[in-house]
């Protein structure tokens, strides 16, 4: 199975330095189809938990993910998502409702950094057939340099907010931040409600990996292109796996 990552969906990009997580709602639609074309399957998180056997997938299935829950996209991918019919999971924060990234825009006012949604904006996402929530942690921390008191709080305590909040569109799947992660991390996501953990590492998923560490290839405005996609697809070897 192949996992794309995508984080901001912009008509125009924002700030530069950021434009290797950035794809137009033209580029995300383009990108959908040439997958379609290309005999590929966009399933939904929602299918894959409910497998007998877990992890079991196929190398013609994809899964879309959107990190972090930014207003943008709802605003700019949602239309898209339901103009394809394409469903997509999207990995909130439960502790920056409304609030901002400063976590990697410290450096700018709150201002002209991006807007996080609101849990009204969120149960509007949530509204959607095409959309699922995962959690991102409470915060968007590096979960390996986390006490373990705090550790807990990041995973146990977003799964309670985000299951009582968002019980119809919830699911107990995580993503790390930045895609840190180490073994103390992984043994409390085992022993924690989650069934699977996403990384940003470059593989396809195979059937039988460990579910705490599935892969995931970032995707940003290039791809929206169908002959750049395509030329990635065969880099990587995951039109003929």
């Amino acid at each position: 199975m192949l996992i794309f990552n995508f984080h901001h969906v912009e008509k125009e990009i924002r700030h530069p330095e950021r434009k290797h997580i950035t794809i137009s709602p033209q580029g995300l639609s383009r990108f959908i189809r040439t997958l379609r074309l290309m005999g590929l399957r966009i399933v939904s998180m929602q299918e894959v938990l409910e497998r007998e056997n877990p992890a079991e997938n196929s190398a013609k299935e994809v899964l879309l993910t959107f990190d972090d829950g930014y207003v943008n996209n709802l605003t700019e991918a949602l239309p898209v998502l339901e103009a394809e019919q394409c469903p997509a999971t999207v990995f909130v924060l439960p502790g920056r409702f409304a609030g901002t990234n400063e976590w990697d825009q410290g450096h700018l006012p709150e201002a002209a950094r991006d807007q996080l949604l609101s849990v009204e904006q969120m149960k509007t996402l949530a509204q959607s057939p095409c959309i699922t929530l995962g959690s991102h942690g409470m915060r968007h921390r590096d979960m390996t340099t986390l006490t373990e008191a705090d550790l807990q709080h990041e995973i146990h305590e977003s799964h309670r907010i985000l299951s009582e909040t968002f019980p119809n569109a919830y699911l107990p799947v995580f993503a790390y931040p930045w895609g840190t992660y180490s073994q103390p991390v992984v043994d409390v996501l085992k022993t924690s409600p989650y069934r699977y953990a996403f990384t940003v590492e470059t593989a396809q998923w195979q059937t039988g990996a460990n579910p705490y560490l599935v892969p995931r290839y970032s995707a940003y405005y290039r791809d929206g292109n169908p002959i750049i996609l395509l030329a990635k697809l065969c880099r990587h070897n995951l039109l003929f796996a």
